[in-house]
């Protein structure tokens, strides 16, 4: 799909292109949605300038996303998108500056697109004003992405003190956790620290663009205002990243912290075993001493003998448990 968003004073008019359409004069961003070779290459007629493939934009070294190509710019960041429920993925989006126009190229659809789009073109919406170029779209999606990324970070914190909370806050009448509950804690730490390395990958690729950026805009015709936003976003970004290491620290530490406690519980079932084999050794040499058949045994003729036996089984059992307990290894 082709959208293409024209200036309308304080706002932004979207509409679909229809193939051999032309380009309306006050077009200043298209955006490209799982094109098709076609919309491409219509795409590039209008722009005079080439659309890069699917392939292309998944390529990781550094002049393959930023590069500078008869005039134009281009560049290419991964952004986080929803795949369903509390799922996300991850994938490329290109932005091509062709003079005071931006072409976006993506094969996913991120929250932060929409929300930016729904508000872009309200009129009054305080992003668009009459002198808005590409390079103000770009930036203004950008911004739009690091919004979308800090409130993802907070819901992150949030879950992330929940699984703290299950696992510290334990009062003294709550069950002991079962093998269940590790596995289930184990598997939202897992998750949570998965998710956070697809944030931290969109957190890098987006200030790596705003590093290249910085180097093109410092040469007219941008203006200060451009290079102060600019400046704003890397600082955003980098905040981000911080807050990233740090919940990624907090996620590392409840990890190591289940594994402790699972260590903690297989030591504490080893040790029940142990004791009680302790406990039982001797009551069972008093029964083998006295079950073995030899005719010359003058406990077996007493009349007192077998609650004798009974009675030194017992204290041989209890004697140990109560030594066990009064050391603290109970």
């Amino acid at each position: 799909m082709i959208f293409v968003y024209t200036l309308e004073d304080d706002y932004l008019m979207a509409s679909a292109a229809l193939a051999g359409a032309e380009l309306p004069a006050n077009t200043v961003w298209v955006d490209l949605l799982n094109p098709t070779h076609e919309e491409d290459h219509h795409v590039e007629s209008w722009m005079k300038a080439s659309i890069p493939t699917r392939d292309d934009m998944h390529e990781i070294e550094e002049s393959s996303r930023f590069y500078a190509e008869n005039g134009a710019q281009y560049l290419t960041a991964p952004v986080l998108y929803s795949t369903g429920e509390n799922s996300h993925g991850i994938g490329p989006i290109s932005f091509i500056l062709t003079g005071q126009r931006l072409v976006t190229v993506r094969y996913t659809e991120p929250k932060s697109f929409n929300l930016y789009i729904s508000r872009a073109t309200k009129p009054g919406n305080g992003l668009i004003n009459n002198k808005c170029t590409g390079v103000s779209i770009l930036l203004g999606l950008i911004e739009a992405v690091t919004d979308r990324l800090a409130d993802i970070l907070e819901d992150v914190a949030g879950r992330i003190d929940l699984n703290s909370h299950a696992i510290f806050r334990r009062s003294e009448t709550d069950k002991p956790m079962t093998t269940k509950n590790f596995r289930d804690s184990l598997n939202q730490i897992g998750i949570t620290g998965a998710f956070l390395s697809k944030v931290r990958e969109s957190i890098t690729g987006v200030s790596r663009l705003l590093v290249y950026m910085t180097a093109f805009t410092n040469q007219e015709p941008y203006k200060k205002d451009t290079r102060g936003w600019i400046k704003s976003l890397e600082r955003d970004t980098q905040s981000l990243s911080a807050y990233v290491d740090f919940l990624s620290n907090k996620v590392t530490f409840l990890l190591d912290t289940v594994v402790g406690l699972i260590s903690i519980e297989q030591n504490a079932i080893i040790k029940i075993f142990s004791v009680a084999a302790v406990a039982f050794m001797p009551p069972t040499l008093v029964a083998s001493i006295y079950g073995m058949n030899f005719h010359l045994m003058p406990e077996l003729d007493y009349r007192w003998g077998y609650p004798m036996a009974l009675c030194i089984m017992i204290a041989s059992a209890v004697v140990p448990l109560l030594i066990f307990r009064k050391k603290g290894w109970l």
